[in-house]
């Protein structure tokens, strides 16, 4: 149903993650949306075009349409963020897209606005086709590596933030998924693709705690607490500073509990080589009280090639830093061309303790994690929040209710562990579907109860299990989708300029080096 142009490993693996059946290579025929994620050349420009005006969908970026598309004057320029802007489908259920790089403003962009004032996107019928213009180049933008600090918005009197990764790729894929949804309803036809949680449940939830350098009691306090809530943690280790607390983590195991690997100290280095004995460390140490790690969370949700190198060569199954990416569904990082063999399970960033230093109240902190929750709801998404030990002791009786309320609203839950397990499955199945008049055909080398296809059209949706078989589209279990979360336009306050923001980044820097020498 959807030709990728050219071959590309960044674009490959958002369609992966949308999961969307696809195929790679310059093919038209039978094609009902094109990515051209690549300038066409010679003829085969013409022939996009006359595609295209004879019906079919195209996404591209302005410096790729313009070969086939002559009337576009794309003006270059930095492209730092795209935010929605009005109600366009477009950006349903989306926040700030953080693209960080060199893109084009087309003049007759008509959806969304860039941090430059000038309108991003343009959406508009041509002949009997539909085109969507982004600013900026898919793989660009997921391109970019590197983290910087970077300010949320809440209802608090200072706005939390953290250090996290330089572009939100999880918006990226998300405006990818909208035009896919925007392009096939222009034809008349269902968005089909691979549910992002298990089952048939709406989403899923967990709950990840890093234990950092929090005492027994601290511990003991956060076990009682996933007693209390009904649920199983995923806990990472610091092995360095709870040593003598294995104990109670093979206790932990035995009940349920999913116990990964933090660190031995509590550091990240520059180099592969201090990394993988620092993690290589723990994993034996883990290994020696009958805990066998496959999963890993790096000291202040830092991430590097050098460190996904480490992780690689130990074997871990899956990794989840913030600096790498946050609020996204899992994905395999680009590393020297190619795709880490490391899954990336992102998390939502912001913890207590950063809202604690935004001074918020209590109630504002439960507000917060409210609104997360709700919002990866309304985009079928997992949600997954993450804290450390000492600040779950504090608020212990808050977490319950917020924790109780994601329990809910996304109707399951999950550890990190068997998610990616999960996820792993999800990526080696073998399937695809296409729509003839009023039939979806689904295909597939066999089934995995486990596994939904997905099919929405006109605000509805239907859940499918995923094996062969042809389904009447009128005769299908129709639902609502879930009630978009509207963008809430103070948000753009968290991209103002801010000394106080580098200030206080640069002053965090410096007691977290510190912080790793204790251990």
């Amino acid at each position: 149903m959807i030709t990728l142009w050219a071959d590309d490993v960044h674009w490959s693996e958002v369609l992966r993650q949308e999961g969307v059946s696809f195929s790679p290579g310059p093919r038209l025929a039978g094609r009902t949306v094109v990515v051209l994620n690549q300038e066409p050349e010679g003829t085969a420009a013409q022939q996009v075009w006359q595609h295209i005006q004879s019906g079919a969908g195209l996404l591209a970026t302005g410096g790729n349409a313009v070969a086939a598309w002559f009337k576009l004057k794309p003006m270059h320029r930095r492209v730092r963020w795209v935010a929605p802007e009005g109600d366009s489908p477009l950006f349903r259920n989306l926040g700030i897209i953080d693209a960080e790089t060199r893109g084009t403003i087309l003049s007759g962009a008509n959806s969304g606005v860039t941090d430059s004032g000038a309108k991003a996107i343009v959406a508009a019928p041509v002949g009997s086709g539909f085109c969507i213009i982004l600013p900026f180049e898919v793989s660009s933008v997921l391109g970019v590596t590197g983290s910087a600090p970077r300010q949320f918005y809440a209802d608090t009197p200072r706005l939390p933030y953290d250090t996290v990764a330089r572009t939100s790729r999880g918006d990226v894929r998300r405006l990818v998924g909208n035009s896919f949804r925007l392009l096939f309803a222009h034809q008349g036809l269902p968005y089909v693709h691979l549910s992002s949680v298990p089952g048939r449940d709406r989403s899923a939830f967990a709950f990840r705690v890093d234990t950092d350098f929090g005492p027994r009691k601290n511990l003991e306090a956060v076990a009682r607490l996933g007693e209390r809530v009904g649920m199983k943690f995923s806990w990472f280790v610091n092995v360095g500073a709870h040593k003598a607390h294995l104990d109670l983590f093979a206790g932990l195991v035995r009940q349920g509990h999913d116990i990964q690997l933090h660190c031995l100290r509590h550091t990240v280095y520059p180099d592969y080589k201090r990394n993988l004995d620092n993690f290589r460390a723990a994993k034996e140490t883990m290994g020696e009280a009958g805990i066998v790690p496959c999963g890993v969370v790096a000291p202040f949700g830092e991430w590097s090639p050098n460190l996904n190198r480490a992780f690689e060569e130990l074997g871990f199954e899956y990794s989840s830093e913030f600096c790498s990416a946050y609020d996204d569904l899992p994905f395999r990082p680009v590393v020297r061309g190619r795709l880490s063999r490391v899954l990336q399970v992102p998390v939502h960033p912001v913890c207590i303790g950063r809202l604690v230093a935004a001074r918020a109240s209590e109630k504002q902190i439960a507000a917060y994690f409210r609104k997360v929750v709700d919002l990866q709801v309304a985009r079928q998404e997992p949600c997954i929040l993450y804290d450390h030990p000492e600040r779950i002791a504090q608020f212990e009786d808050l977490l319950a209710d917020v924790l109780t309320y994601g329990k809910e609203r996304c109707g399951s839950t999950t550890t990190m562990t068997s998610y990616a397990r999960w996820w792993r499955r999800r990526e080696r199945f073998i399937w695809d579907a296409s729509v003839s008049g009023k039939v979806l055909k689904v295909t597939a080398e066999q089934e995995d109860r486990d596994l939904s296809v997905v099919a929405e059209q006109d605000g509805r949706y239907v859940l499918l299990p995923v094996r062969a078989g042809e389904h009447l589209l009128s005769d299908l279990n129709w639902q609502l989708l879930p009630e978009p979360v509207p963008f809430d336009q103070r948000v753009l306050q968290s991209r103002k300029s801010s000394v106080l923001l580098q200030a206080r980044s640069l002053n965090r820097r410096v007691r977290k080096n510190l912080q790793g020498h204790r251990g």
